[in-house]
């Protein structure tokens, strides 16, 4: 990788961290984070690559992390600081059962899984304390997947340490 995408890498990610801190930002704020980084040319390069992606959008003055920039996020830096949303109890499970014809359409669900950070209980079951996103199921739909999942949630899942654990920095418990 060149010394330039590198760079856009990290930009992106100190971005995407910087959002993921402060959820809304104005102008000024942005202007100051900027300000406060050492390449700050590049920095506004990246961020305005991100505006004309769509990953961040303005809203009334107010630059706003589009669904299309969380799942970017969530898929290219899913270690990166993140607000812990708080758990309501439940755990939600998705589980399917796509027939061999259609590999193809399992590796896209499993992708689409995993972009939603969902963790492979087994290889046909999946769970996150999460509630669904709202465009998650669309996008189950919208694939033709719809017919071989199953949604559930349950408020106890014996030995689920190792759940809690793998999701603590996601969720506060």
């Amino acid at each position: 990788m060149a010394k330039t995408s590198r760079d856009a890498h990290r930009h992106i990610k100190e971005l995407s961290e910087f959002f993921s801190d402060v959820g809304v930002a104005t102008e000024k704020l942005v202007d100051e984070f900027i300000r406060d980084y050492k390449d700050k040319k590049h920095l506004k390069q990246s961020f305005k690559r991100m505006i004309d992606q769509g990953l961040v959008v303005k809203r009334d003055e107010k630059f706003v992390v589009s669904e299309k920039g969380k799942l970017f996020f969530r898929k290219h830096f899913p270690n990166s600081r993140k607000v812990k949303k708080a758990w309501d109890g439940k755990w939600y499970f998705v589980m399917f059962d796509v027939p061999v014809k259609f590999d193809r359409k399992r590796r896209i669900l499993r992708s689409l899984l995993r972009e939603y950070m969902f963790y492979p209980l087994q290889k046909s079951v999946w769970v996150s304390p999460q509630q669904l996103a709202d465009d998650f199921w669309k996008r189950i739909v919208k694939n033709d997947l719809d017919k071989y999942c199953k949604i559930l949630s349950t408020n106890i899942l014996e030995g689920d340490e190792e759940l809690k654990e793998y999701f603590k920095h996601f969720v506060d418990f």
